[in-house]
C-alpha cells in the first residue's frame, strides 16, 4: 500500500463575481434627479447651506467691523474715509464667505462623487457656482451682520447670534440671487 501526501488532482475553487463597487447606487435619490442621478434637491440645499454657512462667518468675523465703518460714514468730516471702509470691509466678506462656501460646497460635492452619484466635472461646476454665490451673499451678509451689530450690538451674546443669523440669512439670499447669474456655467 502506497500512501501519498501529496495529491494530483487540481482543485480549483470558483471565483464569486461580487463586487463592492457597483455602477448604480444602492439607494437612490428622490425623483428629481439630473441626467447624473444627483438629487437637485440635495445640490440646491448643499448650496444653500455653503451660502449660510460663508454668509454667517463672514457676518460674524467682520460684522462689527462693518457696524463702526458705516457709523463713521455719519461722522462729520468722515464721509469718503468711512465710506471707503464700508467697501473694503464688504470685499473681505466677500472674499471670506466665498472660501467658506467653496469649502462647504466641496465637502458636499465632494460626497456626491465619492458616492457615484455625480460626475467630477459637474462637482467642480457647482463648487465654482457655489464660490461666486458665496461672494455675492458675503457682501449681502456682512452689511446685514453690521446693521445687525449697529441694532443688537447692545445685547451682547444674544445680539451677536442674532447678527450672525442675520448674515447667514442674507448670504443664503444673496446666493440665491447669484444662482441666477451662473444658471449658465
Amino acid at each position: 500500500m502506497n500512501i501519498s501526501a501529496v495529491s494530483n488532482a487540481n482543485y480549483v475553487q470558483p471565483v464569486s463575481t461580487y463586487s463592492p463597487y457597483t455602477s448604480t447606487p444602492v439607494v437612490s435619490d428622490d425623483s428629481s434627479n439630473t441626467g447624473s442621478g444627483f438629487s437637485t434637491d440635495f445640490a440646491s440645499i448643499s448650496s444653500m447651506v455653503a451660502h449660510g454657512a460663508g454668509g454667517g462667518f463672514a457676518s460674524y468675523k467682520l460684522g462689527a467691523g462693518m457696524a463702526g465703518n458705516m457709523k463713521s460714514i455719519f461722522t462729520k468730516g468722515n464721509f469718503f474715509n468711512g465710506l471707503k471702509g464700508t467697501a473694503m470691509t464688504g470685499f473681505k466678506g466677500a472674499g471670506l464667505s466665498a472660501l467658506v462656501s467653496a469649502g462647504v460646497s466641496a465637502a458636499a460635492n465632494g460626497y456626491g462623487v465619492a458616492t457615484g452619484k455625480i460626475e467630477t466635472s459637474e462637482a467642480v461646476s457647482n463648487v465654482v457656482k457655489d464660490s461666486i454665490g458665496g461672494a455675492v451673499g458675503g457682501l449681502a451678509a456682512v452689511t446685514a451682520g453690521g446693521l445687525g451689530h449697529m441694532l443688537l450690538g447692545r445685547f451682547g451674546v444674544v445680539g451677536t447670534i442674532a447678527s450672525v443669523g442675520l448674515g447667514a440669512a442674507a448670504g443664503v439670499a444673496g446666493g440665491q440671487l447669484a444662482k441666477k447669474m451662473t444658471d449658465g456655467f
